[in-house]
């Protein structure tokens, strides 16, 4: 009975560690793979490349933490939009909707050294959300403060979503 009550304890302690991190390892490995066709692109499905989609993503994972981790907590209000809504809901953002804004719009002249400089700077990035307080925030654009649990869902599903546009270039 005590290993019983201990391993639950374990158990219950072991998901309240691992909510509180951004698992993007999937996904990190899957980009790795498409820097090898970091140069394709479609213009039916997007006006960037490959390489584009790869550092914007990781351009944001690394803005977006930098900017939480300078966030006051105490300034954090807690507001949603629709936008953020039906986003966070649905885990899907709807394509050719939104614009990149200049600070993670980079230029199409991308090195694969760029990528992999930003991916380890993402992974690093990703250490340090994980000491964010939970009112440290983000202020986006559209879809308003997004506190540390829901930038928690935004990065998973930024990355997810241009991961999905390189997949179907790559797929043509």
């Amino acid at each position: 009975m005590k290993h019983g009550i201990a391993f639950f304890i374990f158990l219950f302690s072991y998901s309240i560690a691992t909510a509180q991190e951004v698992d993007l390892t999937d996904e990190f490995l899957q980009l790795e793979e498409y820097i090898t066709v970091m140069d394709a692109s479609s213009e039916s499905i997007s006006k960037a490349p490959v390489k584009w989609h790869l550092l914007h993503l990781l351009q944001v994972i690394n803005g977006v933490v930098a900017s939480a981790s300078q966030s006051d907590p105490e300034g954090y209000e807690s507001k949603s939009s629709f936008e953020w809504f039906y986003v966070s809901k649905t885990g899907k953002i709807p394509r050719g909707v939104g614009k990149a804004p200049a600070s993670v719009n980079p230029s199409f002249d991308i090195s694969e050294n760029d990528i992999r400089t930003a991916l380890e700077a993402a992974k690093l990035s990703l250490i340090q959300w994980s000491n964010l307080d939970n009112k440290n925030y983000f202020s986006h654009p559209v879809f308003l403060d997004l506190n540390k649990r829901k930038l928690k869902k935004f990065l998973k599903i930024h990355t997810r979503h241009h991961l999905l546009i390189v997949e179907d270039i790559v797929e043509l």
